[in-house]
């Protein structure tokens, strides 16, 4: 199952009338042979299961056999060898009763295991949201590939099911037309020539094409809005934009037929594009916090930023990608709130809260690096 914006609302909007419900995230290796993240797995596990043990924490504990009967299932996945060989940079699993879902992201998460009446999710945004995540959509005549990628790794993504093999296999009868021939017209657009209509026939067979492998990628990406990088002959592009129903295919491309490049080359090729609209999108959030600040629109202060966030008022929070939970409590007939040095029975992370809050309410959160200290979110608000 992919990790997506349903897939998010759906584990959030997942409650309990206990504390028994287990988020844990850890770093894996895409590398080795993956034994080192099952000990991390195992590590947060037997930590779950002291958790759901713990008088602190629970209003009815379990006992340590229920606890891991509790468990079986993920304790049962560090059997799974080659499972833990195919990793990305990072895992998250939730656990309930008969529930237990895991992904593996491209995310470097900290080791942590979370447990309360919700899931921990707020590190898993960056999966849907991130500025340094972004796609790239390999395209020519002969083959489709499509990628999903940040700034330190790129990771195919299976498409088979959702778009046509190649430009031949959406053709009438398999008649396949000859190298079309393009140069380049005002506002980048290609201009085909060739044998009077003939031509017209091999642009509305290639836009076909194209408008196939669109259909079939907004089934994937519908709810997307991470950038997307084209890798392809620079007069198929403009003929793939023009068709295209994605919103957020960056302005520059990958010029060349990408058939040859493997995912390490193409990554190289395409990170650069992207950083600088991340650095561009960077530098713009900064200057917009410092004028919303200034205004009275914006806060750094926790104790006014999660009210904010419970009553919609929060346009954007950033928050700090190393923030560790916020243990405390929001009290409705005040509208404040309460922090706590640790866990017990009553409270949870306050900054998860507030992160699920502002997300499913429409705003922004934004995870960042390299955050402030000693800040551990900042807002601006709606009003």
């Amino acid at each position: 199952m992919r990790f997506n914006k349903n897939v998010f609302e759906s584990l959030a909007a997942f409650k309990s009338d206990k504390n028994n419900l287990i988020s844990i995230l850890i770093p894996t290796d895409r590398i080795g042979d993956g034994q080192a993240a099952k000990i991390r797995f195992k590590n947060q596990l037997d930590e779950a299961v002291q958790l759901l043990t713990a008088e602190v924490v629970q209003e009815h504990p379990m006992t340590k056999t229920e606890a891991l009967k509790y468990l079986a299932s993920p304790y049962a996945l560090l059997d799974n060898d080659e499972f833990w060989v195919h990793q990305s940079d990072g895992l998250a699993a939730f656990i309930g009763p008969d529930k237990f879902d895991y992904f593996s992201l491209p995310i470097d998460f900290q080791a942590t295991t979370y447990i309360n009446n919700h899931f921990y999710l707020f590190p898993t945004l960056e999966a849907i949201t991130g500025k340094k995540r972004f796609f790239l959509l390999a395209l020519s005549q002969n083959e489709v590939r499509f990628f999903e990628g940040n700034k330190y790794s790129i990771t195919p993504v299976i498409i088979n099911d959702l778009v046509p093999a190649n430009l031949e296999a959406t053709l009438v009868g398999g008649v396949y037309p000859n190298e079309l021939q393009t140069h380049s017209g005002s506002g980048n657009q290609a201009i085909y020539h060739g044998h009077g209509g003939n031509s017209d026939k091999k642009l509305k067979q290639l836009e076909n094409y194209f408008r196939q492998v669109d259909k079939g990628l907004m089934e994937m990406l519908h709810d997307e809005q991470a950038p997307l990088v084209i890798a392809a002959v620079d007069y198929l592009v403009p003929v793939y934009k023009d068709i295209s129903d994605y919103t957020a295919i960056v302005d520059v491309s990958i010029d060349g037929n990408p058939e040859n490049d493997d995912p390490v080359l193409l990554h190289e090729k395409a990170w650069p594009l992207i950083q600088s609209i991340v650095d561009k999108q960077v530098d713009e959030e900064k200057e917009t916090f410092k004028e919303a600040l200034v205004k009275g629109k914006a806060s750094k202060e926790l104790t006014k930023i999660i009210p904010a966030a419970k009553n919609g008022k929060v346009d954007t929070l950033f928050i700090s990608k190393d923030a560790q939970p916020l243990w405390g409590k929001y009290e409705v007939s005040t509208n404040s709130v309460a922090i706590h040095t640790a866990q017990h029975k009553e409270n949870s992370c306050l900054i998860n809260n507030a992160a699920l809050n502002v997300f499913l309410q429409g705003g922004k959160v934004v995870l960042e690096e390299d955050f402030p200290a000693p800040d551990m979110a900042q807002a601006i608000y709606r009003y």
